[in-house]
């Protein structure tokens, strides 16, 4: 990739952390320029709707993406989260403009042990915490090791993947459980071990107790598709409001078929959970609950772990950010039966993102595929096999600009800083 550095030397990396083994002396190179662009991407097929939206995804999509230029020429690439991008916003972001990227962070030897104080209202508010990655994707470029390595060892090899693209396509394809059953066929054929499919159809889209009988009928008709060794989560996206009875019998009916995890039932509602898990448990069934991808603030996430009824809890990867996940997948561990799983959509960044977290993190136990393509990315050196990802052993991310990328940037959408 143009801007890429010839090969650090063992000597080069004891010479930059030579002054204070706790933090960076202060002569990595300097962030130069901040680029936003809008790329285009496609999902590998055809994706229905879910609960709440007003129409399919469709396949074909528009990303968000940042990228940095240090002094050097070292480039480092990220995706812009769920947050809306203002003038304020950019302001603040330019004052990070000649700064050393490795002073935002304390470091022991060549690990990041944390966060630098004065960069906590950047990595650990949503508002800013996307330009992280792009930081953090210049620095293992710099230091010539791939992302995860900033922060710890691996304790695993792959990563355990899901396949999170199973929306209502029987609806938007004028279907029926077939058509939903054939994707889970095809689902597996691909290599997939698990996959997250979208219930909620009473809602909006199928109301009444005629959408509560589709959401059972479908998620038998892909557990008879795919087997027993195969993990099937779902997410209603909370299209059970108000419709308890309505959870019960869903949920009733499920749990024979083995649900990995509920997602989003119904809105977070701790004494609610409680009354669904004493009701589930009179007839001897316990199903997971999942919440949390809408994460922003860290209260969020440790109300949330306080109340002791969620299983799963998913802030999402890149609105929150590498270090304030990491953080958080941290302190879950304090909670035994919590796991943290990164939540992501349209995003093939924020997949890759989530691979690296998982990788030094025995409380992430599998990483949501959305199986989007970001047209002007390349990350060919990533390999799945056996339903895993497994991480090149490349600097930065291991992901790089194609030659031809321009053509797929939306005109008029780029955003200099310097």
């Amino acid at each position: 990739m143009a801007g890429a550095v010839p090969a650090i030397t063992l000597a080069d990396k004891h010479a930059l952390f030579s002054i204070n083994p706790s933090r960076f002396n202060g002569r990595g190179p300097a962030i130069r320029r901040i680029e936003l662009m809008n790329v285009t991407g496609s999902f590998y097929r055809f994706v229905g709707m879910n609960a709440y939206d007003t129409e399919p995804k469709g396949i074909n999509k528009v990303q968000q993406i940042a990228r940095i230029t240090l002094a050097d020429g070292t480039e480092g690439l990220t995706v812009i989260g769920y947050t809306r991008i203002t003038d304020g916003i950019l302001a603040k972001i330019k004052e990070l403009i000649g700064k050393d990227p490795f002073g935002f962070y304390n470091w022991q030897d060549e690990r990041i042990a944390g966060v630098a104080e004065d960069l906590h209202p950047y990595f650990y508010d949503a508002d800013y915490s996307w330009i992280e990655g792009a930081i953090l994707d210049a620095l293992g470029k710099v230091l010539q090791v791939p992302v995860w390595k900033l922060f710890g060892d691996a304790v695993k090899a792959g990563i355990d993947t899901y396949d999170g693209t199973l929306y209502f396509e029987e609806i938007s394809l004028n279907g029926d459980v077939d058509t939903i059953a054939d994707i889970g066929k095809r689902v597996k054929n691909d290599g997939y071990t698990a996959i997250k499919m979208k219930l909620g159809r009473p809602s909006k889209w199928l109301k009444g107790e005629a959408g509560v009988d589709r959401d059972i009928d479908v998620f038998i008709a892909l557990r008879e598709a795919v087997g027993w060794n195969f993990n099937i989560m779902t997410d209603a996206n909370n299209g059970y409001k108000d419709q308890f009875e309505w959870a019960v019998k869903l949920m009733k009916a499920c749990a024979p078929y083995e649900m990995y995890w509920m997602e989003e039932l119904f809105p977070e509602d701790k004494s609610l959970y409680l009354k669904l898990r004493e009701t589930l448990l009179q007839d001897g069934f316990f199903i997971p609950i999942a919440e949390g991808e809408n994460i922003r603030r860290h209260e969020q996430f440790t109300s949330l772990l306080a109340d002791s009824v969620y299983n799963f809890l998913q802030p999402d990867m890149r609105t929150c950010g590498m270090s304030y996940i990491l953080l958080m997948a941290h302190e879950a561990k304090g909670h035994p039966h919590v796991k943290l799983i990164p939540h992501n959509w349209q995003s093939q960044m924020g997949l890759i993102m989530s691979l690296h977290a998982a990788k030094i993190s025995t409380n992430i136990n599998f990483v949501e595929d959305d199986r989007f393509h970001n047209h002007a990315l390349s990350t060919t050196k990533y390999q799945f096999k056996g339903g895993q990802w497994f991480i090149p052993d490349e600097p930065g991310w291991g992901v790089k600009l194609v030659p031809d990328y321009k053509q797929f940037v939306v005109s008029g959408s780029e955003v200099v800083i310097e």
